[in-house]
Formats: C-alpha cells, structure tokens, sequence
C-alpha cells in the first residue's frame, strides 16, 4: 500500500516537472512576441535618427547583417545598426578591440550604449532569437567548439545572457592583444560557453528577466539607487529625530522642498571621490576615508546654501549636521554589511603581502584584496598595486580598493602589461592549485618576475614553486 502511494506521489512529481518543461518555452516564446512588437514600436523613432546618423556619417547602408549559427546549429542572419566602416569585414577579424579604428564616431556611441543590437527584436520577433539566450556566433567559430561545447546549440541564441552582461567591456578585454582572435577563441569563447551552460542548467523566466535587467541597468545604477535610498532615508530620519519622531505638516513641506538641494550635492561629492567605481563589497579605512570627506564636503555646501537663501533651499544647521551623521553611518553600514556576506561567501583566509614595484595581483578574494591594502598602506614598501585580474568575470572592470579588475589573468599575455608593471602576484585561495600551476606555466614566456601567495606572510618566487 505504501509503496502504492509513493508510487504515486513520485508520478505526480515527473509530471509536473515535465509540464514546467513544457510551460516555460510556450513562456518564453509569449514573452519574445510581446515585448519585441512593443520595443519594435517603442524605439521607431530612435530607429529613425540613428538610422539618419549613420547614412548621413559616410553613406553607406544603415543596417549590418552577419550570418550567425541558431538552434541546432541552422544558420540565420543577425541584424544590426551598421557601426563599423563598410569595408571593415574585408581589413580585420569578427572581433573588435577598444579604439579599433574601422568603427565609426556614430558607431562607437551607439555599441557603448548597446544601441546597435535594437535590431535584433526583429530576430526575436520572427523567432530566430529569444531575449536570452546564448549569443549566437560566427561558423568559423563555431566551428571550434568541441564536442561538449556543441551542446549549447540544442538552446535558442539571445540578444544578451549572462556572459554577455559579464563581458560587456569585451572590447576593453581585447585591447592590446596582437592576434585578437586568437586570444579571443583561446580565452574568452570558453568562458562564454561555460556560462551559458551555466544558464541552460537553470533557466526560467525570472533568471531570463533578471538577465534582461542587468543588461540595461549598469552595475553603476545599482550603487546609485542604494546610495540614492540610503541619503533620502537619512535626511527623514534626521528629520524625526530634531522633532521627536512628530513631524509637523510645515516641516513635511519643508523636507519635501529641501530635499533634492541636500541629496544631490551629496551624490554628486561621492561620485568625485569614486565611490561609484568600486565593488560595494569590498570596504576599508581609504574607501570611509572618501565617504567622509564628500559628505563633509557636502555639509559646507549645504550650510552655505542655508545660509543664502535664509533656508528656504536647505534645512537647519540642527538637521544637517544629524543628516550628515546619519548619512555617514548608513553608507558605513550598507558597505560593512555587503562585505560581511562577501566575507562569509568566501571561503579563502586573509594572509599578509610583501615588498616589491608595480604589481598586478592575480585574485580578487580575501587573500588578493587583503594583500593589496597592505602594499597600498604600507609606507616603506615603495609599491603601487596598478591591477588586478581574476577568474571571475562578475568582478570584471569594477575597482575594489579603487584598484581596477582588468579581466581574466590571460589578459596579461597582451604585450601592454609588460610596460605597465613589473611583477605578478598569484593570489589565490589555497583550494585552487590545478589553476595554480596552469598560470605558473602561461606566465614562465613572460619578461616579469612572478611570485606566489602561498604561505603566509611569504611570497614564493616562481622558481621556488
């Protein structure tokens, strides 16, 4: 009898799991129609000026068209503003690097703004593409993906996924690399193909909308809202605070009114003093340092603006200075609590760092991030940390520690580097020794000293290891 019943039960599971199988391409497909034929009208207009700018720039046709491999490996044309010189196909490769001189001054506004692939909603309209999904490829690189890789074919190709909102710099990824597609097919196609078999273990419409947000919003908006919530919070509770948590009905009017003159100023200081450059997860001394002195700054200017229009633009001298500690702490607190979760995810120990010039370090983690403070803060090393590179693309072009995250470690095998530091730190956890010995082996061609991580406080020479 029980087994009747588990029999049963197990039965409904599978078939329930096959309908959601069967539910979220019918989902999907629904979505693509509607929101294309809606983005379709939605950005006509804009269609049409950028359609003009680029007939009016050299003359040649608005739109690009580039034979991609779809589902199943069926090929179909990809459609897009056209930003690059019309004869560009025929003087360099697919790819392109960061100031490639084949794009037009139309054409590069229009693909740092991710405006060239508008097109593609026709794509998704007549159902050779989706909103997400892997990003289809040219056949000559396709043609290079092993057997595993071709599995990634059995999905509908996307105007963005996951690899695209990490490697959204690829252009910057590229710069200084001799052969550009060489790099480009050893290094980053792999790391694609990986996520996007990430993405297809686990896709559903909620990971597909969360995707499309990434894609138009920049990580820079994210830290914009939350510094925007955290200052517009604080001014109200500097306001109930002053008076007893009884806010009269004039001074609601009063906040209401003062409250783009306080809040403004305040973001505007903290984006001169970079913070919103950096990964909001890693904090220290130097990044409270910078949140001090734009809120300070913004104080003055505040106090001064009170003072001016006899405070009708700006609060009381009482509730700016509750504001700017309230303010103060909160930021403090938002960064502390986003690198507490960090912390916790990470499994790597803290170790200390040595002397040396300028130095890329290799590992974002606690060990890279701890050891570049303590070269950065350490007033007799003489060094200066110029870069990190890291496996993980989520850090990729952010700046924690106001230190820039370039891309992947092979990066360094483009000949800038070798002119711009001296030594390569390898900082990575412990668990990672396969990886290890891979970069150890891709950087002995190198002329720059590189040393390890590995034991703590001591940094190993290469040799040594």
């Amino acid at each position: 009898m029980k087994a009747n019943v588990y029999q049963e039960i197990q039965a409904r599971v599978e078939s329930r799991g096959l309908d959601r199988a069967k539910l979220y391409p019918a989902l999907k497909r629904t979505f693509d129609i509607i929101f294309a034929l809606l983005g379709l009208v939605i950005f006509l207009p804009f269609g049409v000026v950028a359609g003009l700018a680029i007939k009016l720039s050299d003359g040649g046709p608005i739109f690009y068209r580039q034979r991609r491999i779809g589902r199943f490996g069926v090929p179909f044309d990809i459609l897009k503003f056209r930003t690059m010189r019309v004869e560009a196909g025929q003087t360099g490769p697919s790819v392109t690097q960061e100031h490639d001189p084949r794009i037009t001054p139309v054409g590069r506004f229009l693909r740092k703004s991710k405006l060239d692939e508008l097109p593609q909603l026709w794509n998704v309209l007549i159902g050779d593409m989706s909103f997400v999904g892997p990003r289809p490829e040219v056949p000559r690189y396709v043609e290079h993906y092993t057997p595993e890789q071709r599995e990634i074919l059995k999905h509908k190709p996307g105007i963005t996924d996951l690899a695209s909102v990490l490697f959204r710099n690829e252009e910057a990824l590229l710069r200084g690399a001799k052969d550009v597609e060489g790099f480009y097919l050893r290094y980053c196609l792999p790391r694609k193909i990986h996520l996007n078999r990430q993405y297809a273990e686990r896709a559903g419409v909620m990971q597909d909308v969360w995707i499309i947000l990434q894609t138009l919003c920049p990580y820079w908006l994210g830290v914009l809202t939350i510094y925007s919530l955290a200052l517009v919070a604080s001014l109200w509770f500097a306001y109930a605070l002053r008076f007893d948590f009884q806010v009269a009905p004039r001074e609601y009017e009063e906040f209401w009114r003062c409250l783009p003159w306080v809040v403004l100023p305040q973001l505007a200081l903290l984006v001169w003093r970079g913070q919103f450059r950096g990964l909001m997860s890693y904090f220290s001394i130097p990044e409270m340092r910078q949140i001090t002195v734009a809120l300070g700054m913004a104080f003055v200017f505040h106090a001064g603006l009170w003072y001016a229009s006899q405070g009708r633009l700006a609060p009381g001298r009482s509730i700016l200075i509750l504001d700017f500690l309230i303010a103060f702490l909160a930021l403090c607190t938002v960064r502390m609590s986003l690198r507490a979760v960090r912390e916790r995810l990470s499994g790597a120990r803290p170790k200390n760092g040595a002397r040396t010039r300028r130095i890329a370090i290799i590992g974002t983690g606690e060990l890279g991030t701890k050891l570049a403070l303590d070269l950065t803060n350490n007033p007799d090393a003489q060094v200066r940390v110029v870069a990190f590179f890291d496996d993980d693309p989520y850090v990729w072009h952010k700046r924690p520690h106001d230190i820039p995250v370039i891309g992947m470690p092979e990066c360094l095998l483009n000949t800038e580097w070798r002119e711009k530091i001296d030594e390569v730190i390898v900082a990575l956890p412990d668990d990672k020794a396969p990886r290890y010995r891979e970069i150890g082996d891709m950087l002995k061609g190198l002329p720059l000293k590189v040393t390890f991580a590995s034991t703590w406080p001591v940094l190993q020479p290469m040799d040594a290891g």
